[in-house]
């Protein structure tokens, strides 16, 4: 979380060719970076924040409509480029902070409104570029997104509606020369839904607590991970949990192959492992007591360019002593969901003090089918799995503590 070491940009700091004054399309900058970072093989030491979602190098860029990638004009990142607007009032609403650090530029958007000054609606999310070696991204990564809760993805002046429809906002990375870029999607409506990077436009709720990783620093892109909440899993011996992890290839056409180990767990396994221009890992970890400790996933990846490159990236999991005693009788609380099998509706219900954040559907080949929040202070949510395939799925509700899951079977339709 940001806090006093952290500068604040806001509606009176902020400037474009206009002046100063401009929280809806203006910048800030350029910040001065004490290493150096490398973006498809250019090495920079400076780069301006952008309002509208994005930091960008060799100048600033105000364009609210987002386009697709590639374009030329600055080299750009994008954790989300939309029509940002800092002058709607709304406490605790219009936050954008940053902080240097001697190896890393860490930068949030924190509960930004979109144009014209609305705030019923607002997105959270965060970019790091690093010199390669900040712990802040693993895996000799240096460009990291990470995104809190997503509610909008257009402006008034873009065409859309009550924050959706018009020109969807982009996320990815683009050299600016017309030929080197990554792109993770387009977003454009309120919705789960995702078909890949380069694809029809998607749903901006599929963002909501996505944590991508890659690098940039040549001009071939390694495969990119993006997995679900934190790094760190929690889970209590005697229990198993599901876990899936995805890898997009870092540019189109390619086709990625990954795999998986944890050597510290012998109740680790891949119950999936699909490969493609986006592969899949399902994993399921289950320890036993003898396993309290701290162990790490590790993951490999590897794409079919030209040049065949490789990624890497770690999952730590941390199981905990089990809260039930030996011989105890006391049935340990857990996620329970009811009916199970069902064809409509399903009740999922949380122990008294878990409630979780975030409450995702995932299918057996990794892909998230729904992500909802539970309403403030409930102790379960109906789910619909009328539009689900039959079939097995994960229910995924992650909290504050560590992630839980319950197993749900969508039953054919007689």
């Amino acid at each position: 979380m940001p806090d006093s070491t952290y500068t604040t940009i806001n509606n009176d700091t902020a400037w474009n060719a206009s002046g100063w004054g401009n929280g809806d399309d203006g910048s800030f900058g350029p910040v001065t970076l004490p290493f150096s970072f490398m973006f498809y093989g250019q090495a920079y030491n400076q780069v301006y924040i952008n309002i509208n979602g994005s930091i960008s190098f060799g100048n600033y860029v105000s364009t609210y409509s987002a386009s697709s990638f590639p374009m030329t004009g600055p080299a750009m990142i994008a954790p989300f480029w939309g029509d940002v607007d800092l002058r709607g009032d709304s406490a605790g609403a219009n936050i954008v902070q940053y902080k240097v650090t001697p190896t890393a530029l860490i930068l949030n958007w924190t509960n930004v409104g979109y144009y014209t000054q609305h705030t019923d609606k607002v997105n959270s999310f965060q970019v790091i570029i690093s010199d390669g070696t900040d712990p802040a991204i693993p895996g000799g990564n240096n460009v990291s997104f990470c995104y809190g809760g997503m509610h909008w993805t257009t402006g008034d002046a873009s065409g859309g509606t009550g924050g959706f429809g018009g020109a969807p906002a982009t996320v990815g990375a683009n050299m600016g020369d017309g030929l080197n870029y990554l792109q993770l999607g387009r977003f454009d409506h309120d919705s789960t839904d995702w078909d890949g990077p380069y694809d029809s436009a998607d749903g901006v709720a599929w963002l909501s607590d996505r944590h991508f990783s890659f690098s940039t620093a040549s001009e071939d892109v390694p495969p990119i991970y993006t997995s679900i909440g934190c790094d760190t899993l929690e889970i209590e011996a005697g229990t198993s949990m599901d876990y899936p992890m995805m890898i997009i290839a870092g540019g189109p056409g390619q086709v990625v192959t990954a795999s998986s180990q944890c050597l510290g767990i012998a109740g680790y396994s891949e119950i999936a492992n699909t490969s493609g221009d986006m592969a899949y890992i399902m994993s399921q970890i289950a320890p036993t007591e003898s396993e309290v400790g701290i162990h790490t996933i590790n993951y490999a990846a590897s794409n079919d360019g030209t040049l065949p490159l490789t990624s890497t990236y770690t999952i730590y999991v941390k199981v905990l002593a089990s809260t039930v005693g030996m011989g105890e009788s006391v049935a340990r609380e857990s996620l329970s969901i009811r009916p199970n099998p069902a064809t409509d509706k399903v009740s999922l219900t949380w122990p008294e003090g878990q409630q979780p954040v975030l409450v995702q559907v995932i299918a057996a080949d990794g892909s998230i089918v729904q992500s909802r929040k539970p309403l403030p202070g409930a102790m379960q949510m109906e789910i619909n799995v009328q539009s689900l395939a039959a079939g097995l799925y994960t229910v995924q509700a992650i909290s504050d503590s560590g992630i839980s899951v319950v197993k749900l079977l969508r039953a054919a339709e007689r």
